[in-house]
């Protein structure tokens, strides 16, 4: 009876904390921005400071946060019941909430990498859930792994951050920022920096080749997977979004995302595609998600990413907390529907041709990133136009369905953008600008071709070809990346093939 109240008060918590973040966006909406202090003290001559940063971006992710850590510990409560370590589950996602929302609410880089190291500990725990099966101590293990490098890279750029503008206050780094125009462009310490940022942001979700690790963690209970995909994945997406005044006019990071993003987007969709697993299926989902999300950051397109953090944080949690009632998918595109995705190539020659032809704010390039995005969200949303209803029904009704449907869709993505764009205005910075043949337009188009390559392999899955067989195989076994980190661990660290014991 007292584990049953323990829970209960748990999960009242929870609710509570939504109401909390439900108050502080209305505080924004009504006072703006502001930092509140909660503790300073001085460590070795090192000032810090703990302090909770209220303005657009961090409230949107607090209220995001809590709701789905509500509704997912009210379902744990059921799903749970009856097992031994149910209070284990519940103190734990206490913990890693906690810690999520100190991490999106930080005022600066230190307090944002003491979250970040919480939520890799209070998700290690959740993770080791069933510390007996040894496919979820392996999956563990190798997050806990690869998380540690992330950690070194972070803290080389909180350095190189300090190194450079003497504080780690994010309002104090961006004035100081803002105000040397030529060192932003010139330095190749600030290209080394958000190379640093990026490379953490990359590790953190789970981005190829960083990613093997979570597939492979579908052995710990549903909420635990719900928690961890709707929102602990994000975290490199946020830090992308918090620091883009930084990534405004150096390449490196930029680039380092389009391509990153690009493969990782295109690769974790034909995985999916060949899972039989519904749940290893989501978590292949998860990892093209999170690519598209960092392509938009590298765009310089921060809304886009914004809302595709809040819309598929809430989808996924759906999507595993209903993984009892789901059905195998139905197969993606046919050949009839590939040549559609020209049109979606059409859209990036058009775009380019206005930069240098068109009218006067076309020429600036302020619309780049929105054509490259529109042009892949339109391949998108061809790979996921199924088949099977246009052989059996009539082709004009289903094709009007179908083409009304992906109007509809683009027309309330765009409004919502748009005003989410606008509630982050001074948050982050304008559409970037690029000259045709810069660094950063030369690997937006490349990876255009990336995502038209991926659609075009779709197709192939289908053939039946010897080519197709071998690509199936590699991409249902995840490229083997998983097989060879088993290997790897159980040579290195032996007890983990034993349980973990």
């Amino acid at each position: 009876m007292r584990r049953y109240i323990s829970i209960r008060v748990v999960h009242g918590f929870l609710w509570a904390l939504a109401g909390v973040a439900l108050l502080s966006c209305l505080w924004v909406l009504i006072q703006g921005p502001t930092t509140l202090p909660v503790l300073k003290f001085t460590v070795l001559k090192f000032s810090v400071a703990i302090s909770l940063r209220l303005d657009a971006l961090s409230t949107i992710l607090f209220i995001m946060i809590a709701l789905l850590s509500a509704a997912i510990a009210r379902f744990a409560i059921r799903y749970l019941d009856g097992e031994q370590r149910q209070w284990f589950f519940y103190r734990n996602l206490l913990l890693t909430v906690v810690a999520v929302c100190f991490f999106v609410l930080s005022s600066n880089l230190l307090m944002l990498f003491g979250a970040w190291l919480l939520t890799s500990f209070g998700l290690h725990r959740l993770l080791m859930y069933y510390p007996d099966r040894p496919e979820a101590v392996n999956a563990a293990r190798k997050k806990a792994i690869i998380s540690r490098f992330g950690d070194l890279v972070l803290i080389a750029g909180i350095a190189l951050v300090y190194r450079t503008f003497g504080t780690l206050e994010f309002e104090r780094i961006f004035a100081l920022y803002e105000s040397w125009p030529d060192y932003r462009q010139t330095s190749l310490v600030m290209e080394l920096t958000v190379i640093l940022f990026v490379v953490g942001a990359l590790i953190k979700s789970a981005q190829f080749p960083f990613h093997f690790w979570l597939p492979d963690t579908m052995a710990t209970p549903t909420p635990v997977s719900a928690l961890m995909h709707a929102g602990i994945i994000n975290a490199g997406g946020f830090l992308m979004i918090r620091l883009s005044p930084l990534l405004q006019e150096v390449h490196g990071g930029p680039v380092m995302l389009i391509l990153a993003g690009s493969v990782t987007s295109v690769y974790g969709a034909l995985s999916m595609i060949t899972q039989s697993n519904i749940k290893k299926k989501l978590g292949y989902s998860t990892i093209s998600q999170m690519g598209m999300m960092l392509f938009a950051c590298g765009l310089g397109a921060y809304s886009i990413a914004l809302f595709h953090i809040f819309a598929h944080s809430f989808y996924k949690a759906h999507a595993f907390l209903s993984t009892g009632g789901l059905v195998e998918e139905a197969r993606k595109t046919g050949f009839k529907l590939v040549p559609l995705s020209f049109f979606g190539l059409l859209l990036a020659v058009l775009g380019s041709a206005a930069l240098v032809y068109g009218a006067v704010e076309f020429k600036s390039g302020e619309y780049f990133s929105l054509f490259i995005y529109a042009t892949v969200l339109w391949m998108g949303l061809v790979q996921n136009s199924g088949r099977s209803l246009v052989d059996d029904y009539s082709r004009f009704r289903v094709w009007s369905v179908i083409l009304v449907l992906m109007a509809a869709a683009l027309a309330l993505y765009g409004v919502v953008e748009f005003y989410l764009g606008q509630y982050l205005e001074g948050l982050t910075p304008a559409l970037r600008r690029p000259d045709l043949d810069s660094p950063f337009a030369i690997t937006a188009f490349a990876s255009v071709g990336l995502f038209l390559l991926g659609l075009l392999l779709t197709r192939t899955l289908q053939s039946g070809s010897p080519f197709a067989r071998r690509l199936y195989i590699l991409l249902l076994n995840g490229g083997y990346f998983s097989a060879m980190s088993d290997r790897w661990l159980e040579k290195n660290t032996p007890m983990i093939s034993r349980g973990g014991q």
